[in-house]
Formats: C-alpha cells, structure tokens, sequence
C-alpha cells in the first residue's frame, strides 16, 4: 500500500490528521496485543498493519467504513475522536460499498465555480490531481478531506457517506 505524505511546507497550510488516533480507535473493535495479531485476524500482511501503528499509514478506507457500517460507529468519532462515538438509536447504518465517486463528488462540491487549475493552486495540489479527482482515477487524499471538515464545515458523515 502506498501512502501519501505531505511536506512540511504543505502542512503548514493543512492540517494533519492524528493516524495513531484513528488506529487507536479502530482497533477497540479488533482487540489484539500486536498489529502482528490484528494482521492475522484481518488477513492483511503485518507491516501494513505496523504502519497504521505507527501513524506512517492510515487505516484503510475500506477498513473504516466496514467497521463505521458494522458497528454504527460515527465517522467524526472515528476519524477525529469527536463525540457521540455511535450513531443515534434509529439511525440507517450505511451497509453500502465505498463510493470514491460520492465522496469526490461531495468534495468537489465546496467549491463550486473554481477552475480546476484555481482549486489545484487553493489546495496546494498539482492541476492532475484535481483532474483525477473529478475524472474518479483517485480518491482525494485524506488531508485535504480533512481541510474540507475544518473549514468548509461538513462533517465527515455527509462527506464521506452523504
């Protein structure tokens, strides 16, 4: 797996999200002593798992949403720690596949009449970027979903599940 990381000009600009944090709640629902262990028990091979450990890597989308769907985990708990940690009694859980679509979508939406060249130099991102982002080639990264939820106030639910 391939992780994408910031330079520290970048960050400056952008705030970072706590990965450790994630992987610290993620794994209150996979209890296991070492990611060695968690790795078995998800099937996944155990560096990546020392990765999420160690915040070098975040924990897959895909892995978050299975565990935000299963358990009616909230997403702003989730990502950020913020309370209520699960969704309200009544509430639909998801249970639908990861949508890079929709979350792409949701986020392009912030920024309505901005030319792709005028987002792109906004976000600190190359002109390609935004255009793979609005062509559905890839998924827009986790800090600048995180800029959005800072400044743009939305949350990470409508963000990432709508």
């Amino acid at each position: 797996m391939r992780c994408q990381h910031l330079n520290t000009h970048e960050s400056e600009k952008f705030p970072m999200l706590d990965k450790r944090g994630i992987y610290q709640r993620f794994i209150e629902f996979y209890p296991s002593k070492t990611p060695y262990e968690l790795a078995m028990r998800l099937g996944i091979d155990h560096s990546l798992a020392y990765q999420w450990q160690e915040g070098k890597c975040p924990v897959s989308w895909r892995r978050l949403k299975a565990l935000a769907d299963e358990e009616g985990v909230c997403w702003d708990w989730l990502i950020e720690g913020k309370k209520p940690k699960y969704r309200p009694p009544g509430k639909k859980t998801f249970c639908q596949p990861f949508d890079r679509h929709g979350i792409n979508k949701r986020f392009l939406s912030l920024f309505p009449g901005l030319s792709q060249g005028k987002l792109a130099k906004e976000l600190g991102v190359k002109q390609m970027s935004v255009y793979r982002w609005c062509h559905d080639i890839s998924q827009v990264p986790w800090e600048r979903l995180k800029y959005a939820v800072d400044f743009k106030e939305v949350t990470w639910e409508w963000l990432l599940e709508g």
